[in-house]
C-alpha cells in the first residue's frame, strides 16, 4: 500500500527532477525536469543536445539556438512519467519490503517489486517521508547489456519553469 501510495504521489506531482544513472558506476545519462501538465525539459549529460518538450512539440538545442525536430515524442515522455503504464504494472505487481536505506541521506523504506507489464521485470524502490518516491533501479534489459539503470527523483512539486 505504500508503494502504491508513493506512484500515486509522484503521478499527482506538479513537478518533478529526475537523473537517470548506471547504478553500478554511477555515470549520469540524462537529467529530466517535468512541469504539469506537458512540459520536459530533457538534458543528455553525456554531452548531446538539451531537448525542451511541450506537448506534441520538441525542440532540440543546435548551437546554441532551438530548433523544431521530428521525434518520437510520446516514446520519450513515457520513459519518464508513464501514468497508463504505472497502472497497468500494479494490476500484475508483487511486493516485498527490504531493510531500511537510504537516498542521499535521507532515511528511506526500500522495496523490491516485480511485475508482468510490459515485460516481466524486477526493480528496487526507495520511498522516503510522506510516501515520496525518491529513487527506482530496475535491470535496463538486454538493450542496457545487464546495466542496472538508477532513476533518482528530487524536487517533487518545485517551481519548475519550462519555456
Amino acid at each position: 500500500a505504500e508503494l502504491s501510495r508513493a506512484f500515486d504521489r509522484f503521478l499527482e506531482a506538479p513537478s518533478f527532477r529526475a537523473t537517470m544513472s548506471d547504478a553500478k558506476t554511477g555515470e549520469r545519462y540524462v537529467r529530466v525536469e517535468y512541469a504539469a501538465p506537458d512540459r520536459y525539459r530533457v538534458v543528455n549529460e553525456q554531452g548531446g543536445p538539451t531537448m525542451v518538450v511541450v506537448g506534441n512539440t520538441a525542440q532540440m538545442e543546435v548551437g546554441g539556438r532551438m530548433m523544431n525536430v521530428p521525434v518520437p515524442i510520446n516514446q520519450i515522455v513515457s520513459a519518464y512519467r508513464n501514468e497508463e503504464m504505472l497502472r497497468k504494472q500494479r494490476e500484475t505487481m508483487t511486493v516485498e519490503a527490504l531493510p531500511d536505506g537510504e537516498v542521499d541521506g535521507r532515511p528511506a523504506r526500500v522495496y523490491r517489486f516485480t511485475t508482468q507489464h510490459p515485460r516481466p521485470s524486477t526493480a528496487t524502490a526507495w520511498v522516503g517521508e510522506g510516501d515520496t518516491l525518491l529513487q527506482i533501479e530496475v535491470d535496463g534489459g538486454n538493450t542496457a547489456r545487464g546495466k542496472v539503470v538508477r532513476v533518482r527523483y528530487s524536487d517533487l512539486g518545485a517551481d519548475i519553469r519550462i519555456p
